[in-house]
Parts: C-alpha cells; structure tokens; sequence
C-alpha cells in the first residue's frame, strides 16, 4: 500500500489514467485550492498546475497527435482544457466557453474509434461541440435544447448506427444522429431517478423514480421492469453486466449483497484483463468494497478509504485501486485476485 499527502484539502476524486512513458498509470487530483496533480503510482509527483476554477466531472484522456502519447481533456466553469503529458496547456484548449448557470461535465466522442474526436459541452438549454483542433463543429444542428439535460450527452454505437442519448431534466428523451437530428422519436415522459443511461443489452438503460429499470430499444420501444429499488438508488452497467445499489443491497448480475447500512457512493463497474470488478465506498464507516461478478469479495476487502475509489491495471497488469483518505492523503492499494 502506497500512501502519499497532498498540500491542501483533496476537493476532486481521485482517478487513474494512461501514462504512455512507463506504460502504466498515473493518479490525477485536484485540492481545494484549484491544484491540478499528476503523481506516479508510488506518489512520486509529476507536476502541479493551477487551475484558478475547480474542474467539473471527471477528466478524459484524448490522444489528440494519434502517436500513443496521451492528454488530460476536461472542463471548469469557464474553459474547455486539454493538457499535454507534463502538464502544459495544448494550444488552441484554453477555449473560453460562454457564461452559463448549468455547466455539466465534459464528454467526449470517437464515433469511428479513429480519434476524430468531438468534445461535446451541455450548459443550460445549449449544446457546444469542438473538434481536435478546437473549432466549432458547424454540422452538428442541434445546438440548442427544449430544456437543460441531467447528465452529459452520451453516445454509443448498436449494430453500426450511432446514438446520441440527450437526457433532459423534464423526463423526456432525445435519441440523435451524428448531425444532431433526431434518429428515434420516445414520446412521453419517463420520470428519471437521477441515474444516466448506459448501453445494457442492446437497449439504452436506465431507472425511474417508481425503481423499475427503463430499457428503450433502437425502435423507441420504452420497456419497465419492476426491480423494487428504493429512493436514491443508484446503477451501472456494461453491455451485458448489470449493478445496482438501493439502500444497503448492492446487487451484481441478479446477485444480492447485504451490506451493512451507511452513506455509499454509486457502484461503479471495472473491466480488466477480462474480470469484472465493483466497488462502492461507505464514507460514514470509510471502509472500500470491492467484488467480483460473481457477488464473491476480493480478498483482503474491505479496506480504508472515504470516497469513491478508482481502478485500474498497473504496468505489471496487476490490479490497483486509489481513493482518497483524511489528512489529505491518497492511499493506493494492490490488489490480490
């Protein structure tokens, strides 16, 4: 276990990402004080930037010179960022983004996995979209929005076709092509839980405020399950995998789990080396969870942290998890399959 401090109070989860030079990950944080940080996975720190804002969501890993060497692209309340290896502003991404009262996190589009990327940005009722060299993508219609959305827009490819998944606050559904025009019409509404869509079956899924799970296939066909899920439950899903946490029942694939009752952070789905890893964090008791898909616990878990934690494979191809513990400080665990 690796355990490292911070100058300041850790504001931003931490998170893996890619570093090409080692070929294994680095652990990027952002303090109180606007401190963007990029350590090395023994703590060793790589560099510090100041932000002046507080980045909104989490960070994304571009690799905008298609050369294997990748760049940290993420969003504040006032600039689209994307930053090169050693901490440097990638010219033009210092975009200044227009005033809004509703920024929601960046995401980021490779519809042909060619890194043509398209950095999509939804604040109040509008739409903004950039391409790898920081200009406005003019042939995207759909600029402005019938009401602001809850979660970044999403996209994910079934049989070919792309999909552009618009969630708005007012419980209805838009379902878009590339260009931004309607590709299904979901009529209704569908009364949001709060939880995004994810691709889960060939269907866009997601939960009600009632706790059944809404599945809207490619034809707009709105299918309810009932899954008797409480109030501020929570989901995640893969394409064939499905996780959900309603009060202290965490289930996996169908497989219950008591946990005992607290304040969990959202289950979150790992795919690594073909295994399937969950986790959520109990922040009152600061213990981590972490399961298999078969609802078995990892060995040696529970472990101490008092947030949401992140994971990833090492350079070694062995698992490791990061979150955040008191005192500033970032604990890293090796995992023991």
């Amino acid at each position: 276990m690796a355990d490292f401090p911070l100058e300041n109070t850790i504001a931003l989860w931490p998170q893996w990402l890619k570093h090409h030079r080692n070929k294994g990950m680095a652990v990027a944080v952002q303090d109180q004080e606007n401190i963007l940080y990029l350590f090395s996975s023994q703590g060793n720190l790589y560099w510090k930037k100041d932000l002046e804002e507080a980045i909104i969501g989490p960070i994304q890993q571009v690799d905008l010179y298609k050369n294997k060497k990748w760049q940290l692209a993420f969003r504040t309340q006032k600039y689209l960022y994307i930053l090169d290896r050693n901490g440097k502003e990638v010219k033009p991404f210092k975009i200044k983004l227009p005033t809004s009262n509703q920024a929601l996190p960046l995401a980021v589009f490779d519809y042909d996995k060619n890194r043509n990327y398209r950095f999509v940005l939804a604040q109040d009722k509008r739409l903004l979209m950039y391409d790898n060299k920081g200009k406005r993508v003019r042939g995207f219609t759909r600029t402005q929005l019938k009401a602001p959305l809850m979660h970044p827009p999403k996209h994910f490819r079934i049989k070919k076709k792309d999909y552009l998944i618009l969630q708005r606050i007012n419980g209805t559904l838009g379902i878009l092509n590339r260009l931004g025009k309607d590709r299904i019409k979901v009529t209704g509404n569908l009364d949001f839980s709060g939880s995004p869509f994810f691709r889960y079956l060939d269907t866009f899924t997601t939960t009600d405020m009632t706790g059944n799970l809404v599945q809207v296939d490619v034809r707009g066909n709105v299918i309810k399950s009932p899954y008797e899920l409480k109030p501020g439950h929570a989901i995640d899903a893969t394409a064939k995998s499905l996780v959900s946490l309603s009060e202290n029942i965490l289930a996996i694939k169908g497989i219950p789990i008591t946990l005992p009752f607290g304040n969990y952070t959202d289950p979150k789905i790992f795919y690594l080396d073909n295994v399937l890893y969950i986790t959520t964090t109990d922040i009152e008791a600061q213990k981590v969870y972490l399961y298999y898909s078969n609802g078995t616990a990892v060995p040696d878990f529970p472990v101490y942290g008092i947030g949401a934690a992140d994971v990833s494979l090492n350079n070694k191809k062995k698992p490791q998890l990061v979150v955040k513990a008191e005192n500033n400080n970032l604990l890293i665990y090796q995992i023991n399959r």
